[in-house]
C-alpha cells in the first residue's frame, strides 16, 4: 500500500476509537480505579481488536485467491456499510461522552485486562466493522508483512488513543473533561473520513 492508504487507514481508526461507545465506558470506569487498571484494560482492548484485524485481513486474503466475484461484492458492501456509518455519525450525537460516569471502583488488574479485552472481542460490530474497513484495502499482491503491519497498526491505534484516555483521566478527574476534549465534531470527521472513504472505491471501478 502507498503511504495515503496508511495514513487513510490509521486516522479511520483513530477516529473508530474516538466514537463513543461501550469501550469507552469500560475504559473510563477502570481508570476510575486507577492508572494501572485502565492501561491494563486499554492494551488489552488493543489485542482484543488485534485478533478481530487479524482474523479479517487474513480472511479477506483468502477470499480473494478463492472467489474474486465473491470479494468484489464484498466489497461493495463494506463500502455501503462505510457510508452507512458514516452518516449515522454525521446524524448523531455526543450524548456517549456526557453520559459517563467516572464513579470509581475498585477493580484487580486481572479484571480490567478481562474487561478490556471481553469488550472488543466479544463485540459482533468490531468483526463488521474491519470487515467493511479491511475490504477497501486489501489485495492479492500484497505480502504478508503488510497484512500484519495492517492488523499491528489498527490494534496499535486502537491501545494508544485509549492508553490517551486513561491518563488524561488520570490527570484531571473532572467529569468535564472528555465534553471538553471529544465531541460531535469528532463523530461528524468520523462520518466524513468513512464516506470519503467508500467515494475512493466508487471512483477506481
Amino acid at each position: 500500500m502507498d503511504l495515503l492508504s496508511w495514513l487513510s487507514l490509521a486516522g479511520i481508526c483513530a477516529l473508530g476509537a474516538m466514537s463513543p461507545g461501550p469501550s469507552l465506558l469500560i475504559v473510563l470506569r477502570n481508570a476510575a480505579s486507577g492508572w494501572r487498571q485502565g492501561l491494563a484494560c486499554a492494551i488489552a482492548h488493543g489485542a482484543g481488536v488485534a485478533i478481530y484485524a487479524t482474523l479479517t485481513v487474513f480472511g479477506l486474503a483468502v477470499l480473494i485467491i478463492r472467489s474474486e466475484l465473491l470479494f468484489g461484492i464484498l466489497q461493495w458492501a463494506g463500502a455501503a456499510m462505510l457510508v452507512y456509518l458514516g452518516w449515522k455519525a454525521l446524524s448523531g450525537t455526543a450524548q456517549g461522552y456526557r453520559a459517563v460516569n467516572l464513579e470509581a471502583n475498585h477493580q484487580s488488574l486481572r479484571r480490567s485486562i478481562a474487561q478490556g479485552f471481553g469488550v472488543a472481542f466479544f463485540n459482533p460490530k468490531v468483526a463488521i466493522f474491519f470487515t467493511a474497513l479491511f475490504s477497501q484495502f486489501v489485495s492479492e499482491q500484497q505480502a504478508l508483512a503488510t497484512k500484519l503491519g495492517m492488523a499491528a497498526l489498527v490494534s496499535g491505534v486502537d491501545a494508544l488513543w485509549y492508553c490517551m484516555i486513561v491518563l488524561a483521566v488520570h490527570a484531571s478527574r473532572k467529569r468535564q473533561l472528555l465534553s471538553k476534549l471529544l465531541g460531535q465534531r469528532i463523530q461528524q470527521l468520523f462520518g466524513l473520513l468513512l464516506i470519503a472513504l467508500a467515494a475512493r472505491l466508487l471512483l477506481s471501478v
